[in-house]
């Protein structure tokens, strides 16, 4: 598993090739860039000195067996390829990331959150919306890159968000729940048309054109006249929600049309980008050998991370050790170690 490729030595793995670069060394050979993908994580790999016919063997989608020799580059895990065998009816499926939770448990987390929303247009509107787009909601990535780039990634970083927000309303009892529930299932749905598929997703013509942040605003002022919430008097409550969606990103220069001008944006923006640089911290730190930083990350200011070398060490807390020693009794066939 790519997860286990953490020191350097002779390494041999079966993946996905989910980006395949052509480049050039000084003297003019050329040379592949890849990025090779199972379910446990992704991994950089180089493949030198090859001819023009090489190169032409490989494209991303494929499945292939890969030897060579795992470095460390630039603090970054790095396979240089020494084979690379494409393997005939390879299934993908087998092979890409998907979320941490089943497809089933998404959509029973999701229809918890929907169920605890009063009634009223923020329920209706976002209710209506996703109900219409819920199978892709739930595969969708939430990003091609850097953060919850994988199957049913749309869906866990954005429960994930609600579930973040529920352990902070406490905090600040003056927030209007429904609003920012609404806002956090609806902020990324937009997604599901600016990416092509749940996986090797692309952007689509209207996700360059457009943009998930406009046609998601357009969708709730549609979605409020459906319902029957035209009335002048729920005006502001769809204009609020529309803000939370056109907000979310904090900032114009970083593809916001608006600042976030209500507390329950702020909270929103804030979750949005915790939520997506927690996941950005952590791929960093499974691709970094332990004691080590690993390479700049250009999406969090270009700083460096530091893996601990007791990171996937933590000790069980007491309350949880009896199931962990149930689920290890179990996994051992119910035999007493």
């Amino acid at each position: 598993m790519i997860k286990e490729l953490n020191q350097e030595g002779r390494a041999r793995v079966r993946a996905l090739i989910t980006k395949c670069d052509t480049g050039r060394t000084g003297k003019g050979t050329p040379y592949l860039s890849l990025t090779l993908e199972d379910k446990s994580g992704q991994l950089d790999a180089k493949f030198w000195n090859l001819t023009e016919e090489q190169t032409r063997q490989y494209a991303t989608g494929q499945v292939v067996e890969a030897s060579g020799d795992i470095i460390l580059h630039r603090n970054a895990v790095q396979l240089r390829i020494r084979h690379l065998n494409v393997v005939p009816g390879a299934d993908i499926l087998d092979f890409v990331r998907e979320a941490p939770a089943p497809r089933q448990e998404l959509d029973d987390m999701l229809q918890k959150v929907l169920d605890s929303m009063n009634p009223g247009l923020y329920l209706d509107v976002t209710r209506d919306l996703i109900d219409s787009r819920r199978q892709a909601f739930l595969t969708w990535p939430a990003a091609t890159r850097n953060h919850h780039n994988y199957v049913g990634g749309l869906a866990w970083h954005t429960l994930s968000m609600a579930k973040a927000a529920d352990a902070l309303l406490p905090l600040y009892p003056y927030l209007d729940r429904d609003l920012l529930m609404a806002g956090i299932l609806l902020h990324d749905l937009g997604k599901v048309e600016e990416l092509s598929a749940p996986m090797l997703a692309e952007y689509t013509s209207e996700g360059n054109l457009i943009g998930h942040i406009s046609m998601t605003s357009g969708w709730i002022e549609e979605a409020a006249r459906r319902t029957g919430h035209d009335r002048e008097e729920e005006r502001e409550q769809c204009m609020l929600l529309r803000h939370m969606v056109l907000s979310h990103h904090g900032k114009q220069e970083f593809g916001s049309p608006v600042e976030p001008m209500i507390p329950e944006a702020e909270m929103l923006s804030l979750l949005d980008d915790l939520d997506a640089r927690m996941f950005m911290m952590k791929q960093s730190m499974d691709a970094t050998a332990p004691g080590h930083f690993g390479p700049r990350v250009f999406a969090l200011e270009n700083r460096m991370i530091y893996r601990p070398r007791s990171y996937g060490q933590q000790p069980v807390p007491e309350d949880n050790r009896e199931k962990a020693a149930e689920s290890s009794q179990a996994e051992n066939g119910g035999k007493q170690a």
